[in-house]
C-alpha cells in the first residue's frame, strides 16, 4: 500500500510541476502582444492576433487550474487509501 500511495504523491508532484510551467505561458503570451504601430502592415489581422493571444492566455490559465486539481485529487486518493488501510488494520487487530 505504501508504494502505491508514494507513487500517487510522486505523480501529484509531476502535475504540480507541469501546472507551474503552464502558469508561465500567459506572461510569455502577453509579451507577444503588439500595438497598432508595431503591427505595421499587418493591420488587417491585428484584432484577430490580439484575440488569439487572449485565447492562449485563457486556455493556459484553465489548464493550470485543471492540472492543479489533478494533483490535489491524486493526493486525496493517496490519503483515502492510507485512511482505509489504517481502519482495516485496526479492525483486523480487534478480531483476535
Amino acid at each position: 500500500m505504501k508504494v502505491a500511495t508514494e507513487a500517487l504523491r510522486k505523480e501529484a508532484g509531476v502535475w504540480d510541476h507541469e501546472a507551474d510551467e503552464t502558469g508561465t505561458i500567459p506572461t510569455k503570451a502577453e509579451g507577444l502582444r503588439l500595438n497598432r504601430i508595431e503591427a505595421g502592415l499587418f493591420q488587417v489581422i491585428f484584432d484577430t492576433y490580439g484575440q488569439v493571444i487572449d485565447q492562449v492566455i485563457a486556455r493556459t490559465n484553465e489548464g493550470k487550474k485543471q492540472m492543479t486539481e489533478v494533483a490535489n485529487t491524486l493526493r486525496s486518493v493517496a490519503d483515502t487509501y492510507e485512511q482505509e488501510e489504517a481502519a482495516n488494520v485496526h479492525k483486523l487487530k480487534n478480531i483476535y
